[in-house]
């Protein structure tokens, strides 16, 4: 990949498709990462990011009731995508990157940084949407319950594993992919996609997934 120097840094140049691709995969990382969290936390499964778990089959086609191996299957559709960890990658590896060799430096400036994300996210999204999100009113050192110390640590932890271990794997994964012919249709489908479920999740029907 192509290094461009500003100064005495050094930081890569990525293209719009590289970056895209960078949000498509930690955001699914972020999903796996918030689903196995919450599990440990609250005991079960529950529904997160964009993927929707609605009725079974057969109430939206009744001749499946005559069915039930088929018509108790229910209806996913979406992505195992949350956003917000897509575009927490993409801020990490592009303005982080620098400081992969100082990893003290990288969680706390990934810890700072990416708390004040967090709490602008909050606030951008009450405002928009008129919800809430995510409330750490129960944390210890809550803030408004829109960011915690420990998701303060959280995010320098993974600020740490984006820039030293995933944006390595992930640039080489991403070589690899961009010689795949009609690489770049197969990620603005997915980027597509991603924005017609943020819209129907946000917009069209706030209550088709609680979180």
């Amino acid at each position: 990949m192509e290094k461009l120097s500003i100064g005495n840094n050094v930081w890569n140049r990525r293209s719009i498709y590289d970056l895209l691709f960078i949000f498509l995969v930690c955001g699914m990382l972020g999903w796996i990462f918030e689903t196995i969290a919450v599990y440990i936390t609250v005991g079960k499964l529950t529904d997160r990011g964009y993927l929707f778990i609605l009725n079974n089959l057969s109430s939206y086609f009744p001749v499946l009731k005559k069915y039930p191996l088929i018509g108790n299957i229910p209806l996913i559709w979406g992505l195992p995508l949350i956003q917000i960890y897509g575009i927490g990658g993409v801020l990490m590896t592009v303005f982080f990157g620098r400081l992969k060799k100082h990893p003290i430096r990288l969680f706390f400036a990934g810890a700072f940084w990416m708390t004040l994300f967090e709490l602008f996210s909050s606030y951008l999204t009450s405002w928009l949407l008129g919800r809430t999100y995510w409330d750490y009113s129960q944390e210890f050192m809550n803030f408004q319950g829109r960011i915690c110390l420990k998701s303060t640590i959280m995010w320098g932890i993974l600020s740490l594993f984006a820039v030293m271990l995933l944006d390595p794997l992930l640039d080489k994964l991403y070589q690899r992919f961009e010689r795949v012919t009609y690489y770049k249709a197969a990620v603005i489908v997915l980027v597509v996609y991603t924005i017609i479920c943020e819209i129907t999740k946000y917009w069209l029907d706030p209550t088709i997934i609680s979180n």
